[in-house]
């Protein structure tokens, strides 16, 4: 008797740096009428290769998805964003009505106060990083970083494959780190 509600997709997991096929889950997902959610914190940012992005194929069909540029982009911590489809649900779900808090007097459009739409309560400038590198790198810069990790990736695979002794647990690494 109990019906499921939520799914979640995973892009690009921590240790192993899987992909779960989001476009075919997205379509059950659809079928169903569940709610998709992509975790994309560490794989978010393959977005910015046009070489590696098919690995987030369907990623626009989620309902919410979260992404954290501290991870793959090497953004400083703590640098994340959730993002919902629906218009209003975060402040829907997070909204405490404390007028002590959220004045609407305010001397700026209030609809960018984060205050009534976040857990936490409060205002982050999180995003000031991302801008800042975002500033600095560019698309093509990002493109190249992404790239670069992922065929670092794909080299150390072959390596550890072609190596006697070794074995690997996984098909793919996609998880590689560095500079």
């Amino acid at each position: 008797g109990l019906y499921p509600f939520f799914v979640c997709a995973t892009a690009g997991t921590t240790v192993y740096g899987a992909w779960d096929p989001i476009e075919e889950i997205s379509e059950i997902c659809e079928r169903h009428n569940l709610w998709l959610h992509v975790d994309a914190a560490w794989g978010g940012g393959i977005l910015l290769s046009p070489e590696y992005r098919h690995k987030l194929a369907g990623i626009e069909r989620a309902k919410s998805v979260t992404w954290n540029p501290h991870k793959l982009m090497g953004s400083l911590l703590q640098c994340s964003a959730y993002f919902v489809r629906q218009e209003g649900l975060l402040f829907q779900v997070n909204q405490m009505s404390a007028d002590y808090l959220f004045q609407q007097d305010k001397p700026y459009d209030v609809s960018y106060d984060t205050g009534d739409k976040a857990i936490q309560c409060g205002r982050h400038n999180d995003i000031c990083k991302l801008w800042l590198m975002w500033r600095s790198k560019g698309m093509e810069g990002y493109r190249r970083q992404i790239n670069r990790l992922m065929d670092m990736a794909k080299y150390f695979t072959e390596r550890i494959k072609a190596t006697e002794g070794f074995e690997m647990v996984v098909d793919e690494v996609s998880c590689l780190v560095g500079k």
